[in-house]
């Protein structure tokens, strides 16, 4: 659903209409929080404009302009309350540390309690689930002809209920802060068999032997105590021999990074303020608003086809929110970016979004990663529409960042070219030292004219490994990224994507 609405009223009932509007937003909110404890959310602002001569265009001028204004009237109804510490997911109501649904470190608000909470038809998978959906999947198709690997997802599930009895003898009420389910994903493949239908709903971190420590287990989930060091030591050891065994049928491990993927619609404002169109702006407004949502649908369905196993988080046909599977995470924008266009191709031609891909490690704060994409995207518009942005956080706080501009001058994608210098600098021993020399050279570098550029860059590319497609692909980036120089920050992260993703 959109966070805005138009509407059209009878004379005299528009003031009347948003109020009540306004009202019902906040008595669905009153079911989620009836004592209270969260004051000045959610704030819905709204303006009602008046017919004039100039007919329903110069009312919706209008309505732009008073509502630009109303929004930067803030309001404040905040009472003083007493702060143990900030909420962690949303950075802005007093949270409680230990609230319901918390995790370790955590200060969660009645707001940040009911986001980790509201299920909707099933939880939202965590980072984790999400990381390792093309692992998990790889395994539920290669197990049903695979016996020794169907006998590693059984016994992993068998440790799984062990510890869940070992929980449930030691404290009733706590077995339900251990999440197990929660990894399941749209493009998931199903199964009839109940052992891998359990492995395509189990939470993503499971197949991982580290989060079998006792220790973690306890600080992580809240435990009174720590769990049966034995149990814990089963639970491992077939998580392991799950990986084994997925190795045998040449089958890759799981990545610890997956994807933030957001997109938001070039000068939608501007497109949608079509004067010339005169009385029949109107209609036009209804056919854009249908072929927006549209788009939405079009866009979800792209990133959580089985091809990307994502999963949207909101899709408004101007904007989306998604995360996905490193591997997997630009395919999934391109993916997007052409059902946007795809929605939008008779009503508004040339209509473009703009596209912000960060990665990042799972234990990472997915609100800083969330966080570091809405920027990237604001860059990216900065200098291009349609703009590209993209940025890799490593686990130990090493970024790279690369924008550019969506399409190169050839025509072609840049993301394209930017997969075709990753699958080229995959495997190869001297690849990865290709971005760190672009990165020392720089300033060099810099001081060459096109062609000896393009000449140098084709030369250093074929001395480590990279192949002619790469070095190509790396000329087209040379071409297309922001700034002058050579494409340093795309090959930095080629190299990471070369390097972190097995798949």
């Amino acid at each position: 659903m959109p966070n805005r609405v138009v509407a059209v009223a009878p004379p005299h009932q528009g003031v009347g209409l948003a109020k009540r509007m306004a009202e019902a937003v906040r008595e669905t909110w009153h079911t989620y929080d009836p004592q209270g404890e969260v004051n000045g959310y959610p704030t819905v602002q709204w303006v009602a404009v008046p017919p004039g001569a100039d007919g329903y265009a110069g009312q919706w001028n209008r309505a732009q302009e008073l509502l630009a204004q109303r929004k930067r009237i803030r309001n404040f109804a905040f009472p003083p309350a007493p702060v143990q510490g900030v909420c962690t997911l949303t950075g802005r109501w007093p949270g409680a540390r230990g609230a319901d649904r918390g995790r370790r470190g955590e200060y969660l608000s009645k707001v940040g309690r009911i986001k980790r909470g509201y299920r909707g038809a099933e939880r939202f998978p965590s980072t984790w689930s999400i990381a390792s959906a093309p692992y998990r999947a790889s395994i539920i198709d290669a197990a049903t002809t695979s016996p020794r690997l169907h006998q590693a997802v059984e016994d992993l599930r068998e440790a799984a209920e062990m510890l869940r009895d070992d929980l449930r003898s030691g404290d009733s009420e706590r077995p339900a802060s251990v999440g197990w389910r929660g990894g399941g994903l749209p493009g998931m493949p199903k199964a009839a068999d109940p052992v891998l239908q359990w492995l395509r709903t189990l939470e993503g971190s499971w197949c991982e032997p580290g989060t079998w420590d006792p220790q973690s287990l306890r600080l992580d989930h809240g435990l009174p105590a720590e769990p049966d060091g034995d149990v814990c030591g089963l639970g491992k050891a077939t998580a392991a021999e799950l990986r084994r065994a997925a190795e045998r049928e040449v089958l890759a491990p799981p990545s610890a990074y997956l994807a933030v993927v957001v997109q938001d619609a070039d000068r939608m404002g501007e497109s949608l303020s079509r004067a010339e169109l005169g009385d029949a702006l109107r209609g036009w407004h209804g056919d854009v608003s249908r072929a927006l949502r549209s788009a939405g649908e079009l866009q979800r369905d792209a990133v959580e086809a089985p091809e990307h196993l994502g999963r949207v988080v909101y899709a408004g046909g101007d904007d989306l929110l998604a995360l996905v599977p490193m591997a997997y995470a630009t395919k999934a924008a391109r993916a997007s970016y052409g059902a946007f266009r795809e929605a939008l191709t008779d009503n508004l031609p040339s209509a473009t979004v703009s596209t912000a891909v960060v990665f990042f490690h799972v234990s990472s704060p997915l609100q800083s990663a969330v966080a570091a994409a809405q920027k990237l995207l604001e860059e990216a518009k900065k200098h291009h529409r349609p703009g590209l942005g993209v940025t890799v956080m490593r686990r130990g706080g090493e970024r790279a960042t690369w924008t550019s501009r969506w399409n190169t001058p050839s025509g072609a994608e840049a993301l394209d070219h930017l997969e075709t210098l990753v699958a080229s600098m995959r495997g190869g021993d001297l690849s990865a030292r290709l971005a760190m020399g672009l990165e020392r050279d720089l300033e060099e570098l810099s001081t060459l004219n096109d062609e000896w550029l393009k000449m140098e860059l084709t030369r250093r590319a074929l001395r480590h490994g990279v192949s002619e497609d790469g070095a190509a692909a790396l000329l087209e980036l040379m071409r297309t990224s922001h700034g002058d120089g050579p494409p340093v920050a795309a090959a930095l992260v080629a190299q990471f994507l070369a390097a972190e993703s097995t798949w």
